[in-house]
């Protein structure tokens, strides 16, 4: 519980929770991606990272967004993070504009806006120094945007999901709602699709997570996709963790993922994850300035 406990008090400079599937999770991190997908789209994720070790962190997302004909997307989140002694839950509202850069080619601006609810128990906590903290309630603001670039084959994004300062884990006297974030985190991803055979895609990509003070992040991952209905893979995080991916997709509409994670760790024991997701895509065929994605690729 120590270790827990002072991961806890470390989450702060992190403000974002970990995904392997986070491809069909976008809108989480950048809110230019809404509307890009389908005229609705809906992701429900969970995971529970370092099964079997007390207090470690239980992720649960809901995410949903539209388009309209005239290049507007909209969309709302909510992301409920527990690790240790704290729990906390983010709501927000997401919307992005999409200009037409080429028949087959768009770029979107977006914007996300919302407040996190959170609650630390941390009175309870065990610290190597014995200290005692305080257990608060609370709330906070926040704000950011991002950029998507993406066509058939290929796709680049770019975004800064949380502007403001996290002070969940703040002393009352030291919260400033207002504040510039010091931890932000930034996300670059990026990646495309190659032909391999009538039946076969491959699906390489790649995220680099950056926050000051903590080391960058990179995940690299490759993906195959058997006649539009199977999708299979691996995925490396640089120094961290490996994972394997595996999805079911129906009437180019409905997605059922798993991902498994092994974390590459001196520490010894069990620290693997689950990661589960559901999604769905509806698309209406309407007439609009959108890039009709007829597969289910990005």
């Amino acid at each position: 519980m120590v270790f827990i406990f002072t991961f806890s008090l470390y989450t702060d400079a992190q403000q974002v929770p970990n995904y392997t599937q986070y491809l069909y999770n976008m809108q989480i991190i950048n809110p230019a991606y809404v509307g890009s997908r389908a005229e609705l789209s809906m992701s429900v994720l969970s995971r529970d990272q370092w099964v079997g070790v007390a207090g470690a962190p239980v992720t649960r997302t809901f995410s949903v967004n539209g388009r309209t004909s005239m290049g507007l997307g909209f969309g709302a989140t909510v992301v409920n993070d527990k690790i240790g002694l704290s729990e906390s839950t983010n709501v927000n509202i997401d919307a992005s504009y999409t200009i037409v850069t080429s028949e087959y080619g768009r770029l979107a601006v977006g914007l996300k806006s919302g407040i996190t609810f959170y609650s630390n128990n941390l009175a309870n906590g065990i610290t190597p120094d014995n200290d005692i903290y305080a257990s608060a309630t609370g709330s906070f603001p926040n704000v950011g945007f991002g950029t998507f670039y993406y066509n058939r084959k290929f796709y680049v994004g770019l975004s800064l999901p949380y502007l403001l300062e996290t002070p969940q884990f703040y002393t009352q006297e030291n919260i400033d709602n207002g504040k510039i974030a010091t931890n932000a985190n930034y996300f670059f991803s990026t990646g495309a699709l190659f032909i391999l055979t009538e039946d076969l895609l491959f699906k390489p990509s790649t995220m680099v997570r950056y926050a000051p003070n903590l080391p960058i992040s990179v995940d690299i991952n490759s993906n195959f996709l058997y006649k539009e209905i199977i999708e299979a893979g691996l995925s490396y995080r640089y120094e961290n963790s490996v994972s394997a991916l595996f999805a079911l997709i129906i009437n180019e509409k409905y997605r059922v993922g798993y991902a498994y994670d092994y974390k590459l760790s001196t520490l010894g024991g069990n620290l693997s994850s689950h990661e589960i997701i559901f999604h769905l895509d509806l698309n209406l065929n309407r007439n609009s300035r959108w890039l009709l994605h007829n597969k289910c690729y990005f």
